[in-house]
């Protein structure tokens, strides 16, 4: 097994699946979309959505309704999406993994519990949002911990960009880690709208990033490194992404030292003055006007792909129109249970075409149009490239992708 580099540094090509508990098998699959529609009580599509094949859905809570999408290009994907009731409005979380799923599929199962634990605590002010990023960032430590101490060192690597942004009548607040984005749809006092991006990518290749680092390690140019061979910076040589929960193997000695001596020297080397990986979010706080109309929330999947303007574009009409107040209503066939008791489905052919012409739901309108604008699949088709096992030669072509389009007017206005 090996990491390709797409946010870490150079490849683990020494590191074998055995090393790693992680068994390189490829298996083989129909390749066919999934949608779902539920509501915000059962969550049961979102819940189950796995990116490995695209899925796509709505759930509702508070007068709003909430668009999801995704679709997995890893053989597992590493991206996961949170919507939840809390604190009197929806939260909802994109949470992007590298060096594996696991942190983020950590951060997917307890953040409805950590949410209300955060709010409880912190009712009535914005701490509540930063606790949740500290609740996760304990945990998924906690967990890391237990599962190193079981011989499984590669949980000291794997970790997870987080967005999550609570949504009340009349108040938006953002916080985020890593390389997720989050973009408001506004309009102008004459009709026009734009697209205002709220989060910074938190990577080594932005100056300020670099900077901050550098100033936190002083006598350690080290900590931040260009890589020639990809063209990048890197934390240590090794991660781009500067701010996310987990990558523990950068921010604390016991789980760097947990890692085998053939593994150090490709993910940073011995630490000197950890963490170099922060946890501390960025914060938005915005008051909610009616010309405030969507909240794009995506990992980095969707903007390697698209621009702001572009993802705009893509569900001006929707807006415009006010066609977001329905839902996706595909149906899935179940099948009977596999024989490892998993449930399996079967999409309705025309599933595809509803994919490419839906109108209903602004996440999948953007899912279709990222699938479609990479080269490979303009050259062959979208088909083409959603029939590849996912894995090392699909990942080369699109990255994991997941979205929610967050409506903050009701429809009709």
């Amino acid at each position: 097994l090996w990491y390709r580099r797409v946010r870490m540094g150079v490849p683990l090509r020494h590191v074998t699946g055995a090393a790693t508990g992680v068994t390189a098998i490829a298996v083989a699959t129909a390749w066919s979309p999934r949608a779902h529609t539920a509501p915000m009580t059962s969550s049961r599509g979102l819940a189950d959505a796995t990116g490995r094949v695209p899925e796509w859905g709505s759930e509702h809570a508070h007068a709003m309704r909430a668009d999801w999408a995704c679709v997995g290009a890893n053989k597992a994907s590493e991206d996961r999406l949170v919507v939840a009731e809390g604190g009197g409005g929806i939260v909802c979380a994109v949470f992007d993994g590298h060096y594996g799923p696991r942190a983020a599929e950590f951060c997917k199962q307890h953040a409805e519990s950590y949410f209300a634990k955060a709010f409880k605590a912190a009712r009535g002010t914005t701490v509540y949002l930063e606790k949740i990023f500290d609740l996760l960032e304990g945990g998924w430590s906690e967990y890391a911990r237990v599962l190193v101490r079981r011989g499984d060192w590669s949980a000291s690597l794997e970790g997870a960009c987080s967005l999550i942004a609570h949504v009340t009548p009349g108040r938006l607040l953002v916080g985020n880690l890593g390389d997720c984005r989050a973009v408001l749809i506004q309009e102008d006092d004459d009709g026009n709208l734009r697209a205002v991006q709220l989060t910074a990518e938190h990577n080594a290749s932005r100056l300020p990033e670099r900077t901050r680092i550098l100033h936190e390690h002083p006598g350690e140019p080290e900590a931040v490194q260009y890589v020639a061979k990809s063209g990048s910076w890197y934390v240590q040589g090794t991660l781009q992404v500067t701010r996310a929960i987990g990558d523990l193997f950068l921010k604390d000695h016991w789980f760097s030292n947990s890692l085998p001596d053939h593994v150090k020297p490709y993910v940073g080397g011995k630490l000197k003055t950890p963490p170099y990986v922060s946890v501390t979010p960025q914060m938005v706080d915005i008051s909610l006007t009616k010309y405030d109309k969507a909240l794009v929330m995506a990992s980095d999947g969707l903007w390697d792909e698209l621009s702001n303007d572009e993802c705009l574009a893509v569900i001006e009409g929707l807006i415009r129109t006010k066609g977001h107040g329905h839902g996706s209503s595909s149906n899935l066939e179940p099948l009977p249970a596999d024989p490892d008791g998993k449930a399996t489905w079967r999409a309705r052919p025309e599933l595809l075409a509803q994919l490419e012409e839906e109108n209903n739901n602004a996440a999948a309108k953007l899912l279709w149009v990222a699938l479609s604008s990479n080269p490979v699949s303009s050259k062959y088709g979208v088909e083409y490239v959603l029939g590849m096992e996912p894995g090392s030669a699909r990942r080369q072509i699109h990255d994991d992708t997941s979205i929610l389009v967050i409506w903050l007017q009701p429809p009709g206005t």
